[in-house]
């Protein structure tokens, strides 16, 4: 039993050392900041100001490097959204989100899809619930940040109540 002892301490200090060796070089190296590329001199943020009351409709915004939204909607009527040119965009019901492709907003998002379907309308969610990144929350992005908040809208559209508005307000925060 002496010999396993004597053994053991022999390889505690050479295990040690190691481990001491790499924890030093972690240490060294947590000195400075890492070396980045491409980070965003801000942040943009976005808030709804005004939703209109239009039952079963709900909107909330998707916090990210680029803001997002998502809508719910469980009412009786069909809504739809519309586009930057005016254009019918997403349909919801309330047990079905359909996006038009050939919408010049549909193809501007990032990441679509590039297949082409024999329809121009797919369905993207059986939930009645859908987010996307819409580029009237991304105006921040392509104007002067340093000319305070800016104003952004979303029309949505029923047959029985006509054409809405969701509104709201980005601002940018700098991170440096």
């Amino acid at each position: 039993m002496k010999h396993i002892e004597q053994i053991g301490a022999r390889l505690a200090a050479p295990v040690l050392f190691g481990l001491v060796s790499l924890s030093a070089s972690g240490l060294a190296g947590a000195h400075g900041a890492p070396e980045t590329k491409d980070v965003p001199d801000g942040i943009v943020k976005a808030r709804i100001a005004h939703q209109p009351d239009i039952p079963g409709l709900s909107a909330i915004i998707l916090d990210a490097p680029r803001p997002g939204i998502l809508l719910r909607y469980k009412g009786e009527e069909p809504l739809t959204v519309l586009g930057t040119d005016g254009e019918a965009f997403i349909r919801f019901t309330r047990t079905e989100v359909t996006v038009n492709t050939d919408s010049p907003s549909w193809k501007a998002l990032p990441n679509q899809s590039t297949e082409t379907s024999q329809t121009s309308w797919v369905t993207m969610s059986q939930s009645g619930a859908f987010g996307w990144l819409d580029s009237r929350l991304n105006v921040l992005h392509d104007s002067d940040s340093a000319d305070g908040p800016k104003t952004w809208s979303i029309a949505v559209t029923t047959t029985k109540r006509g054409t809405d508005r969701i509104e709201g307000e980005l601002t940018y925060t700098p991170i440096h």
